[in-house]
């Protein structure tokens, strides 16, 4: 077991991180664009529509639609990340609204990967 101290700064930051790179191995490259939304409107639509074009290129699965996290071409380490990000993002919704919601946040994590859910304590 290893332990990290993070603020929820640094915690948001891992999360939106490994969302990211789960979102990427399932073929939602247009999610790398969101991260330049400040670009101008005629460089933001380059840069998606060149994301959009690298699906066909290093796509595991159907070129037709993304893949969802249970797909069985998605490899482990999408899943494995996929699951840190819900604990972290479970954690943080709780931490600032204790009352609860009805958001994705709010949902208790499910494990994907093959590995136990990480855990996070105070």
């Amino acid at each position: 077991m290893v332990n990290l101290e993070l603020n929820d700064e640094q915690l948001n930051i891992i999360s939106k991180a490994c969302e990211l790179l789960s979102r990427i191995y399932m073929g939602q490259l247009e999610e790398v664009a969101l991260l330049f939304s400040e670009l101008p409107d005629e460089q933001y639509q380059e840069l998606v529509d060149t994301l959009k074009s690298l699906k066909s290129i290093i796509k595991v699965t159907s070129k037709q639609s993304n893949s969802g996290i249970r797909d069985e071409n998605i490899p482990e380490v999408a899943r494995h990340a996929y699951d840190i990000h819900q604990v972290i993002r479970h954690y943080l919704a709780r931490k600032h609204f204790p009352q609860g919601g009805a958001a994705v946040h709010f949902d208790s994590p499910n494990a994907y990967g093959s590995l136990s859910l990480p855990t996070i304590s105070e």
